[in-house]
């Protein structure tokens, strides 16, 4: 017998039964797996879908504007917190590859890692352009010459990329991966905690994107609510849920450290606007 999604969508396509029928048997079978693990699977689709392109508005703000602009966001961004945070996503991706946990539960780690990657190296770039360390491309007539700048500036940083994805995915055992995906909670805490110093240092977080800011508190939520149905379900089949448990908690962290992030955001820059430039003259004056 064929899955009963693919029946009821062939029986969509029948003139012969009524949208009242299909509505019922739906229902029926909804209640058969439960909901609250049918909502789980949708909101982890969604969860994978969305994290296709969430990180884009925060990519954009690195890319549209003058390089003035792209600078100061660059500037404004912890490296720290981008690199300890894509190492968890490379952790949890291997740890649950590993587990052989489905995609649709973790694929959101992998796609906002690749993400992040790529806003680590924007900011490299415009972190080295501010320094003088790469010329500017523009003024670089040769297309070979402009690559061979930017490639040179960046070899370091897609040098321990492509070295971690490599390690971590086909060279690390699976105890340590295990290990490591253990201490995700005290590295999330640690990753989130430069970006929640510079926020604070700064007394704003226009740098980040508030996209990127809410979507990451509901994607977390999203996560804590999937990895508890999870969790319930092994539980009441007295089955081990230990990985359940320590994905649980890792979810819960992210979501209160977002919630931080985001809190920031409202309070500095949506209670307080007119501050801005007086706390970064001050702060400018401190570094000089």
């Amino acid at each position: 017998m064929g899955s009963p999604i693919f029946m009821l969508i062939n029986l969509l396509f029948d003139p012969d039964v009524s949208n009242k029928v299909i509505l019922n048997m739906a229902w029926s079978q909804v209640k058969a797996i439960g909901i609250g693990k049918v909502l789980a699977a949708l909101l982890s689709a969604l969860q994978v879908g969305v994290s296709s392109f969430i990180r884009i508005p925060q990519i954009r703000k690195l890319l549209i504007k003058s390089e003035t602009d792209r600078i100061k966001v660059a500037k404004g961004l912890s490296l720290e917190s981008l690199s300890l945070d894509t190492l968890n996503s490379l952790i949890h991706v291997s740890f649950n590859s590993q587990h052989n946990i489905p995609f649709i539960n973790y694929g959101e780690s992998l796609l906002l890692g690749i993400q992040n990657a790529i806003i680590i190296l924007l900011m490299k770039y415009y972190r080295l352009r501010d320094n003088g360390e790469i010329k500017d491309i523009n003024s670089i007539p040769s297309y070979k010459d402009k690559f061979l700048s930017v490639f040179e500036g960046l070899a370091t940083p897609l040098g321990i990329m492509i070295g971690s994805t490599i390690f971590f995915t086909k060279l690390a055992p699976s105890n340590l991966i295990s290990i490591l995906e253990i201490l995700n909670i005290p590295i999330s805490i640690i990753a989130k905690y430069p970006q929640i110093k510079v926020n604070y240092e700064l007394k704003t977080a226009k740098h980040l994107s508030d996209v990127v800011l809410k979507a990451n508190v509901v994607g977390s939520l999203i996560r804590v609510y999937t990895s508890f149905t999870d969790y319930s379900t092994k539980a009441k089949k007295n089955k081990n849920t230990i990985d359940e448990k320590i994905l649980l908690a890792g979810y819960t962290t992210s979501f209160i450290l977002n919630s931080v992030l985001l809190g920031q955001s409202i309070v500095y820059d949506k209670l307080r606007p007119n501050s801005l430039e007086k706390d970064e003259k001050k702060l400018q004056e401190k570094k000089d």
